[in-house]
């Protein structure tokens, strides 16, 4: 997955997923530095992986949720 698809793709996750967190984050202008962290968090899952795949979904999920819990 390419950088730009990877932080497309974990945007739309947050934003479907976590839609309180992602309205925040919009709102307070640092959804484009929180979605860099989660990218940085999530690269290896994404290298190589498939969009259409569930399972990176959920990992990608849980990996979203990890990270809410500490910031």
């Amino acid at each position: 997955m390419t950088e730009s698809i990877a932080y497309d793709y974990l945007r739309l996750v947050l934003e479907e997923e976590f839609l309180a967190v992602y309205l925040r984050f919009s709102n307070l202008g640092i959804l484009r530095y929180e979605l860099t962290n989660i990218q940085e968090l999530c690269a290896p899952l994404l290298e190589g992986l498939n969009d259409d795949d569930r399972f990176l979904r959920y990992e990608v999920i849980g990996t979203i949720a990890d990270y809410l819990q500490e910031v």
